[in-house]
């Protein structure tokens, strides 16, 4: 490990709101947390379905009401009675988010009514210090609105009846949380910076890597495959340079995925690949790339995302020469259509065991290797250099007759960038093979090392101009 991701250790640890007021949902499972984490921020954000245990990681947003702000924390269902396992590291995540909180919003179940775990639940926030407000929620008619009267009995704080589905009771709610944390504007908890998301198929390590890079179990990990449910979107300051660390839920083919709570992970997935700028495709070294890491690889290629390719696990292989040879091979064919991608082999000690807080191998190339793929995918190439390679490349490679007809090229120019967008000029439209433009393509990636960076090339027909690269001579 080396010393610039030491001294980054620990810079991610926690959620950066800049001492924003923070409102913490909590409570048992299935209460309906996530209904109101969506009513409170406008928008679907937290997966939603009537199974308990959906929500695990901690995931921020911002409430807005009446020209006042205040972050919000939704955090998974807490069950006192269960301390190993999943539902433990799920407990240690509400516990950070406690810890953190301006204001604690118990939710309580008007149908249920009280159980023991709220009552252990209420106990604990009363222990804790914190201001809360009970919020007793489906409590979408008269009968129980009045039976959410009940949920005073927990002694933790004033009682408001809702229904976070209808939104009945909601505005009575607002007001209470402005009038005690509302400020006039809360900045995005997503950060600025670039952002890097680790995508790959379930258990491929992603979580146990992210927890390893920061320092701390931000997010959970257990050996249950689908552990990571919301895109967490996680600041990290690295080698003076802000970033972004976006973890996923794992992406199966279709056809294995079967609960619809899966398959709103996978759109949250695919939606944080679409909003970032590199993905790290992470690929269990043991398994090799299979057909759905080449799915995935080409799914962020074609979306013009930067892709560095991170073996993982390969502690699992390296002490077999050969076969470490052969995954290398193996992955180098497989995704060749990423021209040439930064490659990084990686391991995570204790891997599945601590939470990812241990120390292991390739952490600080693959964070350099994704700095290097931002600056490619945003490189500014000038106009005149454009053109120096352009004609090197066709005084050694004249491109091949469109019709018949002499193609004569006459200069390049970048019109966009991330990714790189070059407009060649030609005597017709659209007059080069598929091959030859490759042929370019390849000769700027070389010259610029943009590599695994998608670079989009179209020639444009127009008349001969100032500054030609003749093709025909």
């Amino acid at each position: 490990m080396t010393d610039a991701l030491d001294d980054a250790a620990g810079a991610g640890e926690g959620q950066t709101h800049g001492g924003a007021p923070l409102v913490a949902i909590v409570g048992r499972p299935n209460v309906g947390k996530s209904t109101l984490f969506n009513r409170l921020v406008g928008s679907r954000q937290a997966i939603v379905e009537d199974h308990p245990g959906v929500t695990r990681d901690r995931l921020y947003g911002v409430g807005r009401w009446v020209g006042q702000s205040f972050l919000v924390v939704d955090t998974g269902g807490i069950d006192p009675s269960l301390e190993t396992g999943l539902p433990a590291h799920i407990q240690a995540q509400v516990e950070v988010a406690i810890e953190e909180a301006d204001l604690i919003l118990l939710v309580v179940d008007v149908l249920d009514g009280l159980t023991a775990v709220d009552l252990d639940i209420g106990e604990h926030l009363r222990r804790a210090g914190k201001p809360v407000l009970v919020v007793a929620n489906k409590a979408d008619s008269d009968a129980r609105q009045r039976a959410a009267a009940a949920a005073w009995e927990l002694g933790a704080g004033p009682v408001f009846a809702i229904s976070a589905e209808h939104g009945r009771g909601v505005a009575e709610l607002c007001d209470e949380i402005v009038a005690r944390v509302g400020v006039d504007e809360v900045a995005d908890p997503v950060p600025p910076g670039t952002r890097i998301a680790f995508i790959g198929r379930p258990n491929a390590g992603k979580s146990t890597l992210i927890n390893t890079l920061l320092g701390s179990a931000r997010v959970i990990v257990d050996d249950t495959p689908g552990t990571t449910r919301d895109a967490v979107y996680l600041p990290f300051r690295y080698r003076d340079e802000d970033l972004v660390l976006i973890d996923t839920a794992g992406l199966r083919r279709r056809k294995q995925v079967s609960r619809a709570q899966e398959k709103l992970a996978a759109i949250k997935s695919i939606r944080a690949m679409e909003r970032t700028e590199v993905v790290v495709l992470v690929v269990d070294a043991s398994a090799g790339v299979t057909d759905q890491d080449q799915r995935i690889a080409r799914m962020a290629f074609t979306r013009g995302k930067g892709v560095v390719v991170l073996l993982h696990k390969w502690d699992l292989v390296a002490s077999d020469k050969r076969r470490a040879q052969d995954v290398r091979a193996q992955a180098e064919e497989a995704l060749a259509f990423l021209e040439r991608p930064l490659m990084v082999r990686s391991s995570v000690l204790g891997e599945g065991r601590d939470q990812g807080q241990g120390r292991g191998r390739g952490l600080s190339e693959v964070l350099d290797a994704c700095l290097r793929t931002a600056r490619a995918l945003s490189r500014r190439i000038t106009t005149a250099e454009l053109n120096e390679e352009l004609a090197r490349a066709v005084a050694e490679h004249a491109p091949p007759a469109h019709r018949g007809q002499l193609v004569k090229l006459y200069f390049a120019t970048q019109a966009d960038r991330t990714p790189p967008f070059i407009v060649v000029s030609a005597n017709r439209g659209r007059c080069l093979d598929v091959a030859y433009e490759r042929y370019l393509v390849r000769r700027f990636r070389k010259r610029w090392d943009l590599r695994g960076v998608p670079v989009r090339l179209v020639v444009r027909g127009r008349g001969r101009g100032e500054g030609e690269v003749d093709a025909g001579r």
